[in-house]
């Protein structure tokens, strides 16, 4: 009998229309986790969640909520107004409701950060009586940020603030973050679990749609290094060069990928045959993507966005006319690793790493190591691996979808 899918609940002060860090990254986190087939909803005060994604909306949690407001301000001042405990008490009862059949129940900043102290006490209260289902997702430390040192007095509810929780588990976005956690609360280091932020990188990167699928299914955001060649298959293009450094840089190690993504050259029959011989060495090449022989079409678009996404461009050409994928790699900031032909030194000048015409697979691939040895190659390379779906796929879904509380 097929297990029954999770639901999850997000919850948050607002929902991911409101502009913010967090509202992006629980959009984030909700699109991953249903594609990895979990019910999601978000539970929010105020605004709206993306088509498809549930949302129940409890206008008491939006920390702008005049109840709220009333009650922030006393507590800023030192008092516990009579109105604190109503609050409590009034979204208690309708979370409660909210999340009776949820199977884990994230909550992002609420317990840490104090924009609405009477929904940190509903949530101590209900995560009291269900040990296991409530997740800390700390992006936010109240009681380690200066500006709110004045706001913090002694004695409840100020001190929810500045104790881990029973019954709630935390998660912090950065090491820092849950250094600065265990410090505060006195919870062990190793109970706290770091997940880091994604990026969507189709959309930092302006990626057309074709591009953002095409990265998707050839799981290019897993690619380091990720090396273009932009060129129709002929035999002066020495694809197979290109080939054998990408398998030497698998066997170093890297998981290395090279995407080629013209066709063959229409003018020479023989290039069919040559077709033939580069669709068998990149069958047996982990890695190796000839956009040709998979059926996709790149249009000038579809390549650059390969241009915007790759760590370098490769060009081992036995001869080249001009060099038109140099100019297009340097308008794309990218490490260029090309032949040592006058044509092509003509166009790089200094900025291009060279290689002897007939270089082999291991010498291309020492020059890729070399160029790709700088402190924004790596950074670029890190922020590849951050990108939503791996982020979502290897570090949210272990910890919001392993078993059940």
């Amino acid at each position: 009998m097929p297990r029954p899918r999770q639901w999850i609940a997000l919850l948050h002060y607002t929902a991911p229309s409101i502009l913010g860090g967090v509202e992006q990254v629980l959009g984030a986190h909700a699109a991953g986790l249903r594609a990895l087939g979990a019910e999601v909803t978000i539970v929010a005060g105020r605004g709206r969640a993306a088509a498809g994604t549930r949302l129940a909306r409890v206008p008491e949690l939006d920390s702008r909520h005049p109840a709220v407001l009333r009650d922030f301000a006393a507590l800023a001042r030192g008092e516990v107004t009579p109105g604190h405990a109503t609050l409590a008490d009034r979204i208690e009862r309708r979370l409660r409701t909210v999340l009776a059949k949820a199977d884990r129940v994230v909550v992002h900043n609420a317990f840490t950060l104090h924009k609405n102290p009477a929904l940190t006490v509903a949530l101590a209260r209900l995560a009291r009586e269900r040990p296991g289902a409530f997740v800390a997702w700390t992006h936010d430390l109240a009681w380690r940020d200066e500006q709110y040192a004045a706001q913090r007095h002694p004695g409840e509810p100020w001190d929810l603030f500045a104790r881990a929780l029973p019954g709630v588990r935390y998660v912090a976005v950065s090491e820092e973050r849950a250094r600065q956690l265990a410090e505060l609360t006195g919870l062990a280091r190793e109970r706290i679990c770091v997940v880091p932020n994604g990026i969507d990188i189709a959309g930092a990167l302006g990626l057309s749609a074709q591009g953002a699928r095409l990265a998707e299914s050839l799981d290019l955001y897993r690619a380091d290094p990720l090396l273009v060649l932009p060129a129709r298959l002929t035999r002066r293009k020495r694809v197979e060069a290109a080939i054998a450094a990408t398998k030497a840089l698998r066997e170093r190690g890297r998981d290395a990928t090279l995407v080629v993504t013209g066709p063959p050259g229409p003018h020479n029959v023989g290039n069919r045959r040559y077709l033939e011989e580069l669709t068998a060495l990149a069958r047996d090449a982990p890695g190796v993507h000839l956009l040709h022989a998979l059926g996709i079409r790149a249009p000038y678009r579809l390549v650059a966005d390969l241009y915007a996404l790759a760590d370098a461009l490769v060009l081992p050409s036995a001869n080249e006319g001009f060099g038109i994928p140099l100019l297009e790699a340097a308008l794309h900031r990218l490490p260029i690793v090309c032949s040592d032909l006058a044509t092509l030194r003509a166009v790089g000048g200094d900025a291009a790493t060279y290689v002897p015409v007939d270089a082999s697979g291991e010498v291309i691939a020492d020059a890729v190591v070399g160029v790709l040895d700088t402190p924004a190659a790596r950074l670029r390379s890190g922020a590849r691996a951050l990108a939503w779906p791996r982020v979502i796929a290897e570090r949210v879904a272990p910890v919001v979808l392993a078993g059940r509380p």
